[in-house]
């Protein structure tokens, strides 16, 4: 027998079936077959049972963010302000403006000016002839049905007095009353085309109101009958104060300052030259802190000036924003101006802040 061929057709017999695998091998063969559905099987899994906790960073928007027109403002203390602006904007401050507390007026519509009885009464007033009371310190805010003109309706200022009056004027000719804390109003006068932009009562019973073109309309009985005065002022009058029966200012467009000393019979002009402003003029109020008349206006401009309309002086606010402000408050320690922006400012002009935002 040949030995060696019978040895060598076992050898190609063994190739031909090949190597045997291991148990290990095997294992891991099938593990590496179950992967891919055993990673299905936990995303599936996590996707039903595993909530997601997501750490969510809240931006709490300032009180008075950049897009913020705030137009009235009323200072019950130099502490207790009420401000309120557009999209029916009302916030109060019970730290002199450092933080401010917003308030739900239930309106969109720009409110133009607010005042206050106490700190539980206040009535705001603004476009389209809307007027909300509060009696709980603006916890709550109550919209008013007041007469309205098919045509125009904007309120621009209001002003509250002794045992719940106030008094309200605004476009075409408006001028309303209420002696109720605002719960009930009446017009005092017919539709005008003209716009009347402030009032003021004063303790002897004489109202005046200033309105476009120059005009003074002046009551001696509580609005029943008004006298209509015309005045040298070629531009409209925006704002009227005065210090005593006497002594009265009204300021205006293109930085117009009126005065009178014998109770608004007659009124004298103040040249641009003796006051060195030109710019608007939106506000003027009585400063007994500093004995002086206190003004704001466009473009950060104010002007200071003396009981007897002998020293003047006009400034910026600030020395590098030109913000315009339509109305100002007077505080123990300077005044807080509102308009483009909110802020503080000392009687001598050295400190200028920045409110809210």
């Amino acid at each position: 027998m040949d030995t060696t061929d019978t040895k060598s057709g076992e050898m190609q017999m063994s190739t031909a079936q090949g190597p045997k695998k291991s148990l290990g091998s095997k294992l891991l063969s099938f593990f590496l077959s179950c992967m891919p559905w055993a990673i299905v099987a936990t995303l599936l899994w996590a996707g039903i049972f595993v909530k997601p906790t997501p750490d969510v960073q809240v931006v709490i928007p300032p009180a008075i963010e950049d897009r913020d027109k705030i137009y009235g403002i009323a200072a019950l203390t130099s502490e207790t302000l009420w401000i309120v602006g557009n999209y029916g904007k009302i916030l109060r401050s019970e730290d002199a403006g450092q933080t401010w507390s917003g308030q739900d007026s239930t309106t969109e519509k720009h409110l133009q000016d607010i005042s206050a009885w106490d700190s539980d009464h206040a009535v705001a007033v603004g476009n389209g002839g809307i007027v909300l009371v509060t009696e709980n310190g603006g916890k709550t805010w109550d919209e008013i049905d007041v007469p309205r003109s098919e045509i125009a309706n904007k309120l621009i200022r209001v002003h509250t007095y002794a045992d719940g009056e106030a008094w309200a004027v605004g476009e075409l000719g408006m001028i309303l009353h209420s002696v109720d804390y605002g719960r009930t109003w009446t017009r005092m006068r017919e539709e005008e085309d003209v716009i009347m932009n402030d009032l003021i009562k004063l303790d002897d019973g004489k109202i005046f109101v200033v309105g476009e073109y120059g005009r003074i309309f002046r009551s001696e009985d509580n609005g029943q009958t008004w006298q209509d005065d015309y005045t040298d002022s070629p531009s409209s009058l925006t704002a009227i104060d005065f210090r005593s029966p006497q002594h009265g200012v009204i300021v205006g467009l293109d930085g117009v300052i009126l005065a009178t000393e014998d109770s608004g019979e007659t009124w004298t002009m103040i040249s641009s030259d003796i006051s060195g402003n030109t710019e608007h003029l939106m506000d003027v109020q009585w400063s007994e802190q500093i004995n002086k008349w206190v003004t704001v206006g466009n473009k950060s401009r104010w002007v200071r000036f003396s009981g007897d309309l002998t020293e003047f002086s006009a400034s910026n606010l600030s020395p590098i924003d030109l913000s315009s402000h339509t109305e100002l408050a007077v505080l123990d320690n300077g005044v807080i101006a509102v308009g483009a922006n909110v802020c503080t400012v000392d009687y001598e002009g050295n400190k200028y802040t920045t409110l809210g935002n």
